[in-house]
Order: C-alpha cells, then structure tokens, then sequence
C-alpha cells in the first residue's frame, strides 16, 4: 500500500500523460525532474514513439537514458540503508 501511495502522484507529475512544454512554469520544473519522466522519454526514445526532447527541455529529458540510470543508482543508494534496516530488524526477531 505504500508504495502505490507513493508512486501514484509521482507518476501523474511526470510527462506520462501530459506534454511538459503546455505546463505553468512551476509544474513543467517538477515534471521535467521527475524520475518517472526521464524513464517514459527514454522508453519513448529507444521504442521510436515519440520525438526527443526540444533544446528547451531540462536536462533529465535531454538525455533519458543516462539519466533513468543515474536516477536508479541515486535511489538505490538513496534508500539502501533504510531497506537493509529493516530487513535485519525482521529477520533477528
């Protein structure tokens, strides 16, 4: 349940379902920064469904593919530390 609380707004915060180029200025920022939004440009690209990003765009949709991978290295060693906190605190009880 947390997790679906967790990454149901974040993925209607991204570009998934909305151009970025037709946002106010403060949600285009968030959508363009979204993690979800580099991995949709990147699927987009190497799938051939859609354009890549305008010179405009930020740079996580400039570039998609390095970024999904610098996002994934990010939260994993992000959240690393709580995951195995937990995991020892259930498993020596």
């Amino acid at each position: 349940g947390l997790m679906f609380t967790t990454i149901f707004p974040i993925t209607f915060l991204s570009n998934a379902f909305a151009r970025t180029d037709v946002m106010p200025a403060w949600l285009r920022t968030i959508a363009e920064w979204n993690p979800i939004s580099s991995l949709i440009q990147a699927m987009r690209v190497l799938w051939g469904n859609g354009p890549a990003a305008g010179a405009d765009a930020a740079l996580p949709l400039r570039y998609p593919e390095v970024s999904t991978l610098i996002w994934a290295v990010v939260l994993t060693l992000l959240f690393m530390p709580f995951a195995l906190r937990n995991y020892a605190r259930r498993t020596t009880d």
